[in-house]
């Protein structure tokens, strides 16, 4: 990201989301997340390749058949109600959540670090704000979807072996638990995002320094801070106690208005996922000899901060809820 004109696209992701948190009719929504797809489209482009021209249009085609049917039925709603569970649907399909996520993993799998990480956390914002404006029918018609999306994050990332496959699998996941959170309050969805999107950037940011694709190859650094640090970032990303991660999840469990079986595929689905990151890290923690545990000592200030950033959360949550 270079160029200068990228600056431009970036200010339209930005300004596209702050025009469908604040808009106040569906048009306005509709028109925020058409800005917000055209701004991000450009940003794939990073070297320019194959691959990301194939992303591109895998990206375009869902996004737009999702737009369509989300003004569409936005239109036809004030005539026939019955319509209105057709935009939730379209909203699903721009998530990319499960069953409607056919176009997520592919589109990951052909992007650069940078486009993916935009894609698996600020893409996620519009569309989960559309939905939390919906009535509160609609919202309860998004809770079997938030199951589905949770259990099958959890069971596909089983048996991925490349890094990049478990953080798409994990992402399908966490967004079920983000429309979970819809129904519960609006400060605890606020939270949850901040953590994912602030989780994530820790973990792409070690992810950019490395040339790895298989996650053994990426615990196999001889830098033991880098392991220990990306080993906490994953566990609180599949929500191991007493890390943020999971105390967001409890918050969600608390303060939602769901069916019990909702909540259990939730919780099922988290189990699973906590599963396969307990085996993507353990192996590499307990490796660990003296001789690694004393260069801890001279614990790089940006290595500590990501550290610390799965950490110090806990305290805001308690101290606000």
């Amino acid at each position: 990201m270079k160029s200068p004109n990228k600056l431009l696209f970036v200010f339209l992701l930005i300004s596209s989301t702050y025009l469908v948190a604040s808009s106040s009719n569906w048009l306005t929504t509709w028109m925020g997340l058409e800005i917000n797809m055209l701004g991000y489209i450009p940003l794939i482009y990073m070297k320019e390749n194959t691959s990301e021209s194939e992303a591109a249009v895998k990206y375009l085609i869902p996004q737009s058949l999702g737009s369509t049917i989300f003004i569409s039925s936005a239109i036809i709603s004030g005539h026939v109600n019955n319509l209105q569970i057709l935009m939730v649907i379209a909203m699903c399909l721009k998530l990319g959540v499960a069953p409607f996520h056919f176009w997520f993993p592919p589109v990951m799998a052909s992007l650069q670090l940078m486009p993916a990480f935009i894609l698996l956390t600020w893409q996620k914002i519009a569309p989960i704000l559309a939905i939390s404006s919906f009535n509160p029918l609609l919202m309860k018609m998004v809770m079997p979807i938030a199951m589905i999306s949770a259990l099958w994050g959890g069971i596909a990332g089983v048996n991925q072996t490349d890094i990049r496959s478990l953080l798409t699998y994990s992402s399908i996941a966490h967004t079920g638990w983000m429309l979970a959170g819809i129904n519960s309050n609006y400060t605890i969805l606020i939270a949850y995002l901040f953590t994912y999107i602030l989780i994530n950037i820790s973990i792409y940011s070690l992810l950019s320094k490395e040339d790895s694709k298989f996650y053994k190859q990426l615990f196999s650094s001889k830098e033991p801070t880098k392991i220990f640090v990306l080993s906490a970032s994953i566990l609180s990303l599949g929500g191991l106690p007493p890390l943020v991660g999971f105390i967001m999840k409890l918050l969600v469990l608390m303060f939602t208005k769901t069916k019990t079986i909702i909540i259990f595929g939730l919780v099922v689905g988290a189990l699973t996922s906590l599963l396969y990151y307990l085996s993507l890290t353990f192996s590499s923690l307990l490796s660990f000899s003296k001789m690694h545990l004393i260069k801890f000592q001279m614990i790089p200030k940006q290595m500590m901060l990501f550290f610390l950033s799965q950490i110090l959360p806990l305290t805001l949550v308690l101290f606000f809820f």
